[in-house]
């Protein structure tokens, strides 16, 4: 939900059939209109551009070059639903033709918006390639007609760019073009006039990198290590080259993002998350209101996710562990909050499961942090469980609503969520430690999970499944592979089957030759560590889920996998997703996922 600039107004998405659709009703809760995303494509975001007018961003996934991508669609419209209008219209045709195919080619993200300008309710800033040269250019779009204006045509390799707090182009970041695998920033000179790049600064040799602008737009705040390893929030002078001083840092875990005003997007703070999110903020204004509704609303995560300043209006959004997403309305001159809507209605925080954060100790000495779901009512000890890694690898769980989790507690089963080396947030040497140990230590740590769970008498060890989705997925398959022993049973959603595939495919892409050097397990062949190189050493029941439109991992994967189990006479059970993406982003295969996974826990480990 978001609110009009004026208040007046209120946005949201809300599922109709199964997908998300915008609604724009009157603060008074009338003059409701429902507007659907476009053919097969989703809302992935709105923004509110004046009083009137919002821009949406519709996603799809397509096929390029043979591959499945996610593309982007970029348009304004009236919050009455008419006057749709696309913000991305070409320079001219002829640029947007593929020199291979010979045929036009729009191009895939359209979405990437530099800045709102706040004080200009008539424009924003875009960022795109939209001639496919390779650079991306600025653009600033009129959001009634889509016309524009050039700003920068581009530098090759620069992605990125952002504004300063008067919302001037002042910083362009992406990789260099002579050596690809390396960050190149580049900053404009007011006074020079002129772009230059600065990663060789003291700052860039130091690791830092800016990330957002002071009032000072010679000052920044930039990212960094801490002689602790973990990355905090600096200041640096971008011209001088200098850090002039720490602005946050904390010695357990690393910062997440930045928290910005929603009303101008100046950055006020910055979050962290310790077990669930927790803010720090160097505006005291801020500062003060957090304390206040955090008062209110207690045992929370309470965000400002609108706000009106003329009325001191705002909107928040707050949630826990057993609470998927409440809306308020506060208005600060008339002392009152008020309840809007819960995101997910039906599910009531008294009959979810607590997350609770542990910590145990890997084979090699090193403590992994976890989060232990067990169900809310019955027995406490010796349970059928769930061990459920993350995706990424380079991600982490947290204490914050999970569906899955709470699906899975709500059946009677335990749920062991753990952060295994190479989980992002608990600083470079936690991260590191997990570059190519696919199907290395941090398939270890997962072990070691189980290890904990049996040795406690938390767990049944005759009743252990291990079920994931993305790379969490290929863990669960790994977890088959190499302690068949360990687990009755294995599910992968949209799980990463084909490793070698994977490799050779993600080269390809931008970034793609450096991501590739986390994969695959040191010193070993990508083969020893693919599961379906690997397929015969698997002896328990799988069950694999898959979308057959994934843009991350293609469907053929599955497909592939699931023959060779099958000519090799293994237990295999396959779902298909008609939709839903990587991500499962639409209700249908959300509950085709959880219904397929009910069925098949209740066979290996239910009671």
């Amino acid at each position: 939900m978001r609110l009009s600039p004026d208040g007046n107004y209120i946005a949201m998405t809300a599922p109709f059939k199964g997908k998300a659709h915008l609604v724009v009703q009157g603060i008074d809760g009338n003059n409701t209109v429902a507007i659907p995303p476009v053919g097969k494509s989703d809302i992935a975001w709105f923004h509110w551009v004046n009083n009137n007018r919002l821009v949406l961003s519709f996603a799809f996934t397509s096929k390029r070059d043979r591959n499945l991508v996610r593309e982007t669609r970029l348009y304004a419209i009236d919050r009455d639903g008419t006057n749709v209008t696309a913000m991305v219209l070409p320079k001219t045709l002829r640029n947007q033709v593929n020199k291979f195919a010979k045929i036009a080619v729009p191009t895939q993200i359209q979405d990437d918006v530099i800045d709102w300008l706040p004080g200009d309710p008539d424009h924003f800033l875009l960022s795109i390639d939209s001639d496919l040269d390779g650079k991306n250019e600025v653009r600033k779009i009129n959001v009634n007609t889509g016309r524009f204006k050039e700003l920068i045509s581009g530098f090759r390799g620069i992605q990125n760019y952002t504004t300063d707090q008067n919302h001037n182009l002042r910083l362009g970041w992406g990789y260099d073009p002579v050596n690809p695998t390396q960050f190149n920033f580049i900053y404009y000179d007011s006074a020079a006039k002129s772009w230059t790049s600065v990663k060789n600064s003291s700052w860039g040799k130091q690791g830092l990198y800016p990330i957002a602008f002071t009032e000072n737009p010679q000052i920044a705040y930039a990212s960094g290590l801490s002689k602790k390893g973990k990355y905090g929030i600096f200041q640096i002078d971008l011209t001088k080259g200098t850090v002039l001083k720490t602005i946050f840092l904390n010695e357990t875990v690393d910062y997440d993002d930045l928290i910005y005003d929603p009303a101008n997007n100046v950055p006020v703070g910055v979050q962290y998350t310790l077990d669930h999110a927790e803010a720090f903020y160097w505006d005291k204004t801020f500062e003060k209101l957090q304390n206040s509704i955090d008062r209110t609303l207690p045992n929370t995560v309470n965000r400002i996710v609108s706000r009106i300043p003329e009325r001191q209006q705002f909107l928040i959004y707050s949630s826990s562990d057993v609470e998927p997403g409440v809306y308020y309305f506060l208005d600060m001159k008339k002392k009152n909050m008020q309840f809007i809507s819960e995101t997910m209605p039906g599910l009531n925080p008294d009959n979810l499961a607590p997350m609770k954060p542990i910590q145990y100790e890997a084979r090699d000495g090193l403590n992994i942090p976890a989060y232990l779901t067990l169900p809310r009512s019955g027995p406490k000890k010796n349970l059928p469980f769930v061990i459920f890694p993350h995706g990424g690898p380079g991600a982490r769980d947290k204490q914050q609503f999970d569906y899955f989790a709470q699906f899975f507690s709500s059946r009677g089963y335990g749920v062991l969520q753990p952060n295994f080396r190479g989980s992002e947030g608990y600083g470079k040497r936690f991260l590191k430690l997990g570059k190519r140990q696919w199907g290395g230590t941090m398939q270890d740590d997962v072990t070691d999970g189980v290890a904990y769970l049996v040795k406690n008498g938390i767990a049944d060890p005759k009743r252990i499944c291990i079920v994931g989705a993305s790379y969490g997925g290929y863990a669960a398959m790994m977890g088959a592979i190499k302690t068949p022993d360990l687990y009755r049973c294995a599910a992968s959603i949209n799980g990463v089957l084909d490793l070698i595939s994977l490799i050779n495919s993600d080269k390809g892409y931008v970034g793609g030759k450096a991501w590739v050097r986390s994969m695959g397990l040191s010193g070993e062949s990508a083969q020893l560590v693919s599961p379906l190189h690997q397929a015969e050493k698997i002896k328990i029941p799988v069950l694999i889920i898959q979308a057959k439109d994934d843009f991350r991992v293609p469907y053929k994967q599955a497909v592939h996998m699931v023959d060779v189990l099958e000519s090799r006479k293994k237990d295999v059970r396959f779902v298909t997703l008609p939709s839903g993406d990587h991500a499962l982003d639409t209700a249908e295969a959300r509950a085709q996922t959880l219904a397929a996974l009910e069925g098949f826990l209740r066979k290996h480990i239910g009671k």
